[in-house]
């Protein structure tokens, strides 16, 4: 193919990226209108249309595209939506107290690198998509301007760094081992399994697992509450889908490799629930929860036929997730929120306290929200693989897995308990109807989820071209 060939080619491919190439042109038109002083508002508009028109221009056309490197099938298509739906959900919420359009620029540069992530086919357009995905973040943790955000930040970025290091190590054993860097090309060697495994580090990193979580608790509890919120869902989630899209590739999974991931899942389950069970203040509490809810993640990744199980768990995991933490935001004024600033608002905001009954129900998995429907999917697909391999890790993992949301029950639903059962605290809040509005509508869906849990399949004529 000669050059005219290639570059008609590209023109041709360059509809397959619209959403990505709109969100970074309006980015950069964010940045511009923040110059001119244009009113927070007009920026936090700005912002919402150019996410709804990237969830409009997410094309449908499936294949291998830009020579090879470039992936569309049904599972980039439906988080291409999922993830900016979250990120619009996490601007609506966003509180105007100061002048911060770069805020805006760095979420949505954020979102491009994620929504790279998962249509990524070769190692080095991934890598680059994961650190673009991660500079954002650093300088999000930071944009509380305060001592803990920054302390937060540069823990964030030191680990960040380290495990980008060992990432782009392990590519090159994957090239020098396969002498290609396209997910196809990958044949197991010696050299090449120890290149993968390393680079799984850095997706490890991403979506807070065991023993690669020590920067998460510093980090959610040091960073702005809304930036923690959309943190803890769009690059946790983008991690997920290229680790599920990587381990379909490889095939046939050596039972070491199996093990070696469930032992990871139990740990993630095990800290993270003990984790949380220490803690007084919330975000930090939600913080270790999401750890445990790693471990509960990562073995659907295992599981080529359980797209379905696995996009159900990660649309609820982002609706409770984002639902919490902007519960959270709502209660601060000054500093992180401890539970015992939460005492006895539930006389004042009885709404408000059953709200949280149902996001923190929801997390623990209980009946009748939608936790529970995605943990009875895992749970399930666990069983079964205990019976078709007779491993032991399985059992085991379903064992912790049940115990963990048992232990869940205390931790979590200790916040509707201050809400509604300590002694009333001295904290006077307003809430905005837009606020009260949008988490009625998150919560509700929890329950509309469980008594529809077949609701993607009701969309399939939709999520498939």
């Amino acid at each position: 193919m000669d050059l005219q060939q290639q570059l008609i080619t590209i023109q041709q491919d360059l509809g397959l990226i619209s959403s990505e190439i709109v969100l970074m042109v309006g980015a950069m038109g964010l940045l511009i209108a923040g110059l001119f002083k244009v009113p927070l508002f007009g920026i936090k508009s700005m912002a919402a249309g150019l996410l709804v028109l990237a969830m409009w221009l997410v094309p449908t056309t499936q294949g291998l595209f830009f020579d090879q490197t470039l992936l569309r099938d049904d599972q980039t298509y439906f988080l291409s939506h999922l993830l900016p739906m979250a990120t619009l959900v996490v601007v609506m919420f966003k509180f105007q107290k100061h002048q911060n359009y770069e805020f805006y620029f760095l979420m949505i540069s954020v979102l491009v690198g994620a929504m790279f992530m998962l249509g990524a086919n070769n190692f080095l357009i991934l890598y680059i998509a994961i650190e673009l995905t991660s500079y954002g973040s650093y300088l999000l943790t930071g944009f509380r301007f305060d001592r803990l955000g920054s302390e937060a930040s540069i823990k964030y970025l030191l680990f960040g760094g380290v495990s980008s290091a060992v990432m782009i190590f392990g590519i090159s054993l994957l090239y020098g081992a396969n002498l290609s860097l396209y997910f196809q090309a990958f044949h197991l060697t010696p050299m090449s399994a120890i290149g993968l495994l390393l680079f799984m580090v850095g997706l490890l990193f991403k979506t807070s697992v065991v023993p690669f979580h020590l920067w998460t608790p510093a980090t959610y509890e040091g960073a702005p509450t809304d930036a923690v919120a959309f943190l803890s869902v769009v690059p946790k989630i983008a991690g997920f889908a290229v680790l599920y899209h990587i381990l379909s590739l490889v095939g046939h999974l050596h039972p070491f490799v199996i093990d070696l991931i469930l032992i990871l899942a139990i740990g993630s389950i095990i800290l993270g629930t003990l984790g949380a069970l220490l803690q007084t203040d919330v975000k930090r509490m939600l913080s270790y929860g999401a750890i445990a809810h790693s471990g509960m993640i990562l073995p659907l990744c295992l599981f080529e036929v359980a797209l379905g199980a696995f996009k159900y768990y990660v649309i609820i995991y982002a609706i409770m997730n984002v639902t919490a933490f902007l519960f959270i935001q709502l209660h601060e004024r000054e500093g992180n929120v401890s539970f015992s600033n939460l005492a006895g608002l539930g006389a004042k905001h009885p709404f408000m306290g059953f709200l949280s009954v149902i996001w923190s129900i929801s997390l623990v998995g209980l009946p009748p929200t939608a936790g529970f429907i995605a943990k009875f999917f895992l749970f399930s697909m666990a069983w079964v693989s205990y019976l078709a391999s007779g491993s032991g890790y399985w059992m085991a993992f379903i064992v912790i897995g049940v115990l963990s949301s048992t232990v869940a029950l205390y931790f979590y639903l200790r916040l509707p308990y201050f809400y509604f059962f300590k002694p009333k605290s001295d904290l006077k809040l307003t809430f905005h109807k837009m606020h009260m509005l949008l988490l009625t509508v998150l919560t509700i869906s929890l329950i509309y989820l469980f008594l529809q849990p077949d609701i993607l399949d009701k969309f399939a004529p939709i999520l498939k071209p």
